[in-house]
């Protein structure tokens, strides 16, 4: 029961003393590369990654058949309601 109480302890205190490198260290460096000297940093997060583009260019190639795909559509039906 002792052991138990003991670790439950030591757990605890880690706990603590990790939490308090968080708030205390990891939060400074966090706002120092946000907001301070790492000005490429904040420009990388918006930069598009190539899968990404790769993905949009599929979609727009996509969207552009189905267009395509819809005017021919129009067209056979307007042809087929004409002999009608």
């Amino acid at each position: 029961m002792v052991i138990l109480r003991m670790t439950d302890i030591m757990a605890l205190h880690v706990r603590y003393a990790v939490k308090k490198l968080m708030d205390n260290e990891f939060e400074d460096e966090i706002i120092d590369r946000v907001l301070g000297g790492a000005g490429n940093d904040i420009e990388k997060m918006f930069e598009e990654s190539p899968s990404t583009t790769r993905k949009r260019e599929q979609w727009r190639k996509s969207i552009q058949k189905m267009k395509e795909s819809k005017e021919v559509v129009g067209t056979i039906i307007e042809s087929v309601s004409f002999l009608e």
